[in-house]
């Protein structure tokens, strides 16, 4: 049966703060009002890094951001102590795992998470952790069942599905190559992996514009059906940049469809400076369709 991983990780309700130095002075047997010692020391290590994260994030100067990171040693060492003591706890090893895959010890942390999946194999955050790894050094192959099985763990959680979409985005030709699926196949999973990031979590401006975007991917594109999406995003994006960008992005469809003067009302209503190059390549394009000078 998968472990209860996240629950214990995002517990807070716990004391303050204690040295590191003190967190490690009983066994693991002794409890303290039900919960392990070691389930307690884990939330005390918890609560430190969201601290230091909290203190990164509110930093309103590069000095501030450095003198917080060194911080993150004395959580590290917690997390040494605590695996060495307890060297079945899966909870002190994932999250032990993610915060050195977050300050970029992507070594120490893959072997970690590998230790973590050896001793519970059925723990979704892990799975989709390793699956990054592998991404990350180009093996799709391996890359694609461990994010599988995290969906399969975890159905709802969106940020599987959004990973799956872009393994199978990025790699597409090379599963198509290796014969691991056709082009229809992988681009109707690719396709609905998108979409269900995007309807599992719709208040993500990254999964609804992302899942829009795939249609792009398409051999053969429904641009009626994108079109209903970018209208979607249109209604919630915030004015300015944000709200621009779908308009260049209906624009674009337009075109595509023929439908050139729709396209160039479009055009006219984009004026943010940052967009002006996407802006005029469509122009150009639009001018070339219509055979202007």
């Amino acid at each position: 049966m998968r472990k209860s991983i996240l629950p214990l990780l995002l517990a807070i309700s716990v004391p303050a703060v204690l040295p590191a130095g003190r967190l490690f002075a009983q066994e693991d047997r002794h409890t303290i009002s039900g919960e392990t010692l070691a389930e307690r020391n884990l939330k005390l290590l918890v609560i430190q890094e969201r601290a230091i994260w909290v203190s990164i994030k509110e930093a309103t100067n590069e000095v501030d951001i450095e003198t917080a990171k060194p911080k993150f040693q004395e959580v590290l060492t917690g997390y040494d102590g605590l695996i060495r003591d307890n060297p079945e706890f899966v909870p002190a090893f994932v999250a032990y795992g993610l915060l050195l895959g977050r300050i970029d010890e992507r070594t120490a942390s893959r072997a970690i998470l590998m230790r973590a999946n050896q001793l519970e194999p059925n723990i979704a955050v892990v799975k989709n952790q390793l699956g990054n790894f592998l991404v990350e050094d180009a093996r799709y192959k391996e890359a694609l069942p461990y994010y599988l099985i995290a969906i399969e763990l975890e159905p709802k959680e969106p940020l599987y599905h959004y990973q799956l979409g872009t393994l199978l985005t990025e790699f597409m030709e090379y599963f198509i190559k290796d014969r691991l699926f056709t082009r229809d196949t992988i681009e109707e999973q690719m396709q609905e992996a998108f979409l269900r990031a995007s309807r599992l979590d719709p208040d993500n401006w990254a999964f609804s514009y992302r899942y829009a975007e795939s249609f792009y991917d398409l051999e053969n594109p429904d641009w009626e059906k994108a079109m209903i999406e970018w209208a979607r995003l249109e209604q919630v994006a915030r004015r300015g940049i944000e709200r621009q960008t779908v308009q260049l992005h209906q624009a674009n469809i337009m075109i595509k469809q023929g439908r050139f003067l729709a396209a160039r009302d479009i055009l006219e209503e984009v004026n943010e400076p940052v967009l002006e190059s996407n802006r005029r390549a469509l122009e150009v394009e639009l001018d070339g369709r219509l055979n202007l000078p």
